[in-house]
């Protein structure tokens, strides 16, 4: 499989949690979803690649998982995507 293909798949589940989830779901679960799927992510690809995953989050749905409005990242990110 590519990178090209994980990242499609990868953003292929974050678009069916928000297209099959209540309004109400989302909120209580989408911090413990969108970064265990972020966690995953970080794990597979390469830093650049995540960083693309995180904008994809925060421009499709408006979800900030860290970093996107202000462009900080965590020093664990940095460290983990290494």
């Amino acid at each position: 499989m590519t990178v090209s293909e994980v990242k499609d798949r990868i953003k292929n589940t974050i678009d069916q949690y928000y297209r099959q989830s209540s309004k109400n779901y989302i909120e209580e679960s989408q911090l413990h979803f969108i970064g265990g799927v972020l966690q995953t992510a970080l794990h597979l690809l390469m830093f650049n690649d995540y960083n693309e995953i995180k904008q994809y989050i925060y421009t499709q749905y408006g979800y900030d998982p860290g970093g996107c409005a202000d462009g900080q990242i965590s020093i664990d990110e940095i460290l983990e995507g290494e």
